[in-house]
């Protein structure tokens, strides 16, 4: 009985694997499958860091040296930026919209089940030795006595300090087991409530950025149902339809070195404030900015405790979206350019 069994599990898979390979490249969600099995053999893998390299030269393999260089560097990057004023985003006169007095909706006990079981399933730790695979095994039903936190959370716009404390772990930008602290990549381990709470209102979000149409239509990165290679077959299609007509072409390519570790913090809240966002939507994404700190953790070895008074985290699902809000407008100061 157990042979049959397993003969039949054999050629259920066989034919399951013939049909996503049959499949693969055919149209809508046919092709899913297969590619969602093959992205993992293709996803480049990060190298783990074992030195820095000194401005003399010398190879630094201590991990309490290497955490305190890298505090050291990333505590100089995240200082509050200077900003020449008056500046139009916090300076010039606020603009009064219809909506500027939309509460953010509530959040209720089956979107909160959902967002949980929703969730990646990570053992990373945060900077109190959390895991998110510890929320799977809290009952349910205790799930009860964080809503009205969370909904007092999006009502008055308060957050526990505690949320904002942020365990960094660094990675090397490039496949290199020797680098400076400036060619590696923060990512930040964040609270594991935060995580939630950034899923709830995530969606509430994204759902003003889309009724009101604030992001712009050649903006796909970043976006739900956009894919960036759309966006460079288009880029391709409008340069081979110009040198068609016999008409000039010139293209520039920019790269915004170290982009989500450079946010304005006070810019960011105000440019959101005159494209219309209500006000507590706002005031919610300045409390969850400011007032943040983190600490460097290299091989289990942890620096000093770090203000961060610019950035966005990396490895927040949210700071994306508010990244591609902030530059929403960019393509208004090229009216000359025909893509963008």
């Amino acid at each position: 009985m157990r042979k049959e069994a397993r003969f039949h599990l054999r050629m259920l898979r066989r034919e399951q694997l013939c049909k996503m390979v049959t499949e693969r490249y055919k149209g809508g969600t046919k092709s899913s499958p297969f590619w969602n099995k093959s992205k993992r053999h293709f996803r480049d893998k990060s190298v783990s860091l074992r030195a820095f390299i000194s401005m003399s030269g010398e190879i630094i393999k201590d991990t309490k040296v290497m955490a305190e260089s890298a505090a050291n560097y990333y505590e100089q990057l995240f200082t509050e930026p200077e900003v020449y004023r008056p500046h139009p985003y916090i300076d010039s006169q606020p603009i009064l919209w219809d909506s500027n007095n939309d509460a953010i909706p509530l959040v209720s006990y089956p979107e909160l089940v959902r967002v949980l079981k929703a969730k990646t399933k990570k053992s990373s730790c945060d900077a109190h030795g959390l895991s998110p695979m510890l929320l799977d095994h809290v009952p349910k039903n205790f799930w009860h006595l964080t809503i009205p936190l969370f909904n007092l959370s999006l009502q008055t716009t308060f957050m526990p300090e505690k949320w904002k404390d942020v365990r960094m772990v660094i990675l090397a930008k490039k496949k290199n087991l020797f680098c400076t602290p400036d060619a590696t990549r923060p990512i930040s381990l964040l609270d594991c409530h935060l995580k939630v709470i950034e899923k709830l209102f995530l969606s509430r979000f994204l759902k003003v950025l889309n009724d009101r149409g604030l992001l712009p239509d050649n903006q796909f990165d970043f976006r739900a149902n956009h894919r960036l290679q759309s966006r460079v077959l288009l880029l391709i299609d409008q340069i081979y339809s110009l040198m068609v007509n016999s008409s000039p072409v010139c293209t520039v390519f920019v790269d915004f070195r170290s982009a989500f570790d450079q946010l304005w913090f006070d810019g960011c809240v105000g440019k959101r404030s005159r494209l219309g966002i209500p006000a507590t939507y706002a005031a919610w994404i300045k409390e969850w900015l400011t007032n943040r700190r983190g600490y460097i953790d290299i091989q289990g070895t942890c620096s000093r405790w770090l203000p961060i008074k610019r950035g966005g985290p990396q490895g927040s699902c949210l700071t994306p979206s508010i990244f591609i809000t902030y530059h929403s407008d960019m393509s208004d100061a090229f009216p000359m350019a025909m893509s963008f």
